[in-house]
């Protein structure tokens, strides 16, 4: 009996430590474990939220026409610093979803994109202001992160077009024991904050409602059962575990010697 479960212990670690291939690869076919997601809306514009800082610039031939409305500070540094010397130039949108640009009053922003915004400060220029004018509307806090699993970064977002995976890479991917079946990914939206549970091995994912990822996503990563319960080094709970047998069995001989001594 107490051979046999001396033999049982590697077998018992090793079904708590073992990663196998399907719990860490990408891009699997929708199979037992492996969900099948929907095809659904693609990338979609991000709606601006309270809170957001926008940089809007206004271009013309006549320099008088703008000259008012452009800041000389350079604000390309916005993510790298909590200055507020940064923030000089930008329009934060306010609890009631505006900003207050000049000799326009309040603009109400939330919930549209940059697009909609660039797109009603021009007619308000055409309108009122200057004829031939240009606006360029952009979102300065572009950036997501991720916590969790061993990871913890905030990422500046290149462009407006990322996805998961190219998430993911910016992060230096996800450690061995991170679960990928179950990632929550927390949006802030018009209406409330919303947590979205996904499967990243499954190749579905590609067509699906989580691919892409938007500006101020939080992407939480849980940790498997294997590392929540310690066992990251096989080798080491192996020879932890024979230490203590070797030792109860020593402990067992001196309480209960061998009939045959």
């Amino acid at each position: 009996m107490f051979r046999k479960t001396v033999l049982s212990i590697p077998l018992f670690l090793c079904m708590f430590s073992c990663v196998t291939t399907k719990s860490l690869n990408y891009m699997q076919k929708p199979s037992d474990g492996i969900p099948n997601y929907v095809d659904t809306v693609g990338f979609s514009e991000y709606a601006v939220q309270k809170g957001d800082y926008l940089n809007i610039r206004v271009y013309s031939l006549n320099k008088e026409d703008i000259a008012l409305y452009n800041c000389n500070e350079n604000t390309s540094d916005y993510n790298n610093t909590d200055e507020a010397s940064s923030r000089l130039c930008l329009y934060v949108v306010d609890e009631q979803g505006d900003i207050y640009y000049p000799y326009i009053g309040s603009l109400q922003v939330l919930g549209k994109t940059t697009r909609q915004i660039k797109s009603e400060l021009e007619d308000m220029f055409k309108r009122d202001i200057a004829k031939y004018v240009s606006v360029d509307v952009s979102l300065v806090n572009r950036s997501f992160s991720v916590i969790g699993g061993g990871v913890s970064k905030r990422v500046i977002m290149p462009h407006d077009k990322v996805t998961i995976f190219q998430a993911l890479a910016m992060v230096g991917d996800l450690p061995m024991y991170a679960d990928r079946s179950k990632v929550k990914l927390v949006r802030t939206t018009v209406k409330g904050t919303v947590v979205k549970v996904f499967d990243l091995r499954t190749e579905k994912i590609i067509n699906s409602e989580y691919y892409y990822i938007q500006p101020n996503d939080v992407i939480y990563i849980q940790q498997t059962v294997a590392k929540r319960v310690g066992v990251a080094h096989l080798a080491n709970a192996i020879s932890i575990a024979a230490s203590t047998v070797s030792l109860g069995a020593i402990i067992y001989k001196f309480i209960f010697p061998s009939k045959n001594n």
